[in-house]
């Protein structure tokens, strides 16, 4: 059984969601967006006490629906990975998203009370937290990364990297944890080019023209850095302690995105695989809090720049190939909205509000297959994406 099989059963016994509705409560000027939902909750009466079993009861059923919620609303690897946060955090203050709730029904079971709450959750309000703490919410189309630590193991003369004047066809040791840790929470990430390919930068290269080339590679993030292993003295094999320090650039803006760093020591026979484990270690202590700031910091980002313009070309004599387009792009993980802008001649116009780039769109609508016509992409701006209609 796999952990998040654990703790779906662990959950779903107890906020069994039986009626989910999307509305608004709240007071003032401002309308809070709410989710109404039945839990159960269950707990054992002490000393014949049957009030404070039952509020136990009742507090087990709120803590119930804020967790049910969050699975809702985040992916499954983030549930996962990231469960002691969202304890912490989140269910061990279920006050903060209960909006109202009350008590459907009760039934006593020998020394067992149980309870059938209807609770109103404050989805907004859990969103934004959730989103603040970096967690992936389960419609955000999470970006593609590239890694450029160079690093220095134990006995290096000197840094070493993939795309200085030694080209480089792996990645280091550093990149490698890093992308694994990025991967196991969803991310996409940009493998190494081929060394015959040119990258156009210097050396020592500036983020400027680091981000270009992370553009031309596909990447949404850049993450750079260093990592750097030292040997020790002390124990019967050779020591060593390694330090990664990295920060992470959005490409399309160079704005900063987060940074960390991590220490490690490792201890082997060999000095040098010493180092490797040191760096490995420190690089994946990084990641843990790198992909936190990434998250939340992309996630904001999508929420300023959501909204893409869809441009269609071709569309005269072809309606029915494009009700159908437009009928796929709204079932594309990510739209949240489509709306007609202005349809004239050969072209049609849409507005799409989507969890991720225009890149990003125009890579999910390349992987469509259509019945009775295809699609070409002719630009991807930072705000459209223009698609022709062609027939087979």
């Amino acid at each position: 059984m796999t952990a998040y099989r654990s703790i779906h059963r662990w959950m779903l016994p107890i906020a069994l969601l039986l009626i989910v509705t999307i509305g608004f409560a709240g007071s003032g000027i401002a309308a809070e967006a709410t989710t109404s939902l039945n839990a159960f909750g269950a707990a054992v009466i002490h000393n014949k006490n049957m009030a404070a079993g039952k509020q136990s009861a009742i507090d087990d059923a709120l803590v119930a629906a804020v967790g049910g919620t969050v699975m809702e609303m985040l992916t499954r690897e983030t549930v996962v990975r990231r469960f002691q946060v969202i304890n912490e955090k989140i269910l061990n203050a279920p006050d903060t998203y209960v909006r109202n709730y009350r008590v459907v029904s009760e039934a006593v079971s020998g020394s067992t009370v149980r309870v059938l709450v209807q609770v109103d959750v404050a989805t907004g309000r859990l969103g934004s937290d959730l989103s603040r703490l970096g967690l992936a919410m389960a419609d955000t189309v999470l970006p593609r990364v590239l890694f450029m630590v160079a690093e220095k193991n134990v006995d290096d003369a000197d840094l070493i990297d993939w795309w200085g004047a030694e080209r480089r066809s792996s990645r280091t040791v550093s990149e490698g944890a890093l992308a694994d840790a990025f991967k196991a929470d969803g991310f996409g990430v940009v493998d190494v080019p081929d060394p015959a390919m040119p990258l156009g930068i210097g050396e020592p290269a500036a983020d400027a023209d680091l981000l270009v080339l992370a553009g031309r590679l596909g990447a949404d993030v850049l993450v750079v850095g260093t990592g750097t292993a030292t040997q020790t003295p002390g124990g019967d094999h050779p020591n060593a302690e390694a330090e990664v320090r990295v920060r992470a650039l959005n490409v399309r803006s160079g704005a900063p995105m987060g940074k960390s760093q991590g220490r490690s020591p490792a201890a082997d026979p060999a000095a040098q695989r010493a180092g490797r484990q040191a760096l490995s270690n420190a690089a994946s202590a990084a990641a843990d809090d790198l992909i936190g700031q990434v998250l939340a910091a992309w996630q904001q980002d999508q929420d300023r720049h959501a909204r893409i313009e869809l441009v269609v070309d071709g569309t005269s004599g072809q309606i029915a190939s494009f009700v159908r387009l437009r009928t796929a792009i709204s079932s594309l993980p990510g739209v949240k909205d489509l709306k007609m802008v202005k349809m004239s001649g050969d072209q049609a116009v849409m507005a799409v509000r989507y969890a991720g780039t225009p890149r990003s769109l125009a890579d999910a609508l390349l992987l469509e297959t259509f019945n009775g016509f295809g699609i070409e992409i002719d630009e991807v701006t930072d705000g459209a994406v223009h698609v022709r209609l062609v027939q087979p």
